[in-house]
């Protein structure tokens, strides 16, 4: 695996239009590059990247593709996220896993569609029901507002789709067995956007089931939010690793004015360097 230093560029947490992000794995790429990023990871939702993970030249700079994905899950009736990296070629037994739960992402949308009852809801996808395609509740929104039921993204999530609803219907996998799944296969582990009241209440339970870091730098956490995920983090021997997760829809043109520096994240570089030797 090529060595990352202190000044290398990050930025570890990015959607296509595979899951819930504006545009395709090629173009979110070039953005990258554009960006001035070093070494990013495209995490779609319980997807692995379709291109192939690695260094690459795009447009005449230099950007590393790291495999990684973002698995959810359930813990104590609500619904985690996983963000899994890969130093190595990612494992198809993973891939396999991801098309799963993909899988099952359509079964829900379907569900949810037949509780709602609404005329011009469109069925999952042939490709989604295959497993290589993930859907979200940011699909579902998106054709409400389209036949006319939500006058908005915000009005479908506040009307239908929150968790308080019910009507989408929650992942059968338990946070805990994602990690598990994720290091059984030789995946590096981050806890992605931690609430803090969660993160002072479950980061034990997950530590206990092999979690390794929390990502604790995002440009929407103040100083003081970022202060706190932090000491949790430490108190329980977790690494700190951070990225935008950018998904395009309201920020198309700003890929890399948020980057974590390698010197910020230097237990999750010695990780993957780790994971890369053995």
């Amino acid at each position: 695996m090529t060595t990352f230093g202190p000044q290398t560029r990050f930025d570890l947490h990015l959607h296509t239009d595979r899951s819930d992000g504006r545009f395709p794995p090629e173009d979110v790429l070039a953005r990258c590059a554009r960006g001035g990023l070093d070494v990013v990871a495209i995490t779609d939702h319980d997807l692995g990247p379709p291109v192939e993970p690695g260094p690459r030249v795009i447009e005449g700079r230099a950007l590393h593709l790291l495999g990684a994905a973002e698995i959810s899950g359930m813990h104590g009736g609500r619904e985690h996220h996983l963000l899994v990296y890969f130093a190595k070629p990612i494992p198809e037994a993973f891939h396999a896993f991801c098309a799963g739960q993909c899988r099952e992402r359509a079964a829900r949308y379907e569900r949810a569609v037949a509780r709602l009852g609404l005329a011009g809801l469109p069925p999952a996808s042939d490709e989604a029901r295959r497993g290589e395609r993930s859907l979200t509740r940011l699909h579902l929104a998106q054709h409400l507002v389209a036949a006319g039921h939500a006058a908005s993204l915000r009005d479908a999530f506040g009307r239908f789709l929150s968790e308080r609803h019910g009507i989408v219907p929650p992942f059968e996998l338990a946070f805990t067995e994602a990690i598990r799944i994720a290091r059984s296969h030789g995946g590096v582990t981050a806890w992605a956007h931690p609430p803090r009241e969660d993160a002072e209440a479950c980061t034990a339970d997950f530590v206990a089931a092999g979690l390794e870091g929390m990502e604790v730098l995002r440009p929407s956490l103040d100083s003081e939010e970022r202060r706190v995920l932090r000491k949790i983090a430490q108190r329980h021997g977790l690494w700190f690793t951070g990225g935008s997760d950018w998904h395009g829809w309201t920020d198309e043109h700003q890929l890399g004015l948020f980057r974590v520096m390698g010197r910020e994240i230097e237990g999750f570089v010695q990780r993957l360097g780790s994971a890369a030797a053995a």
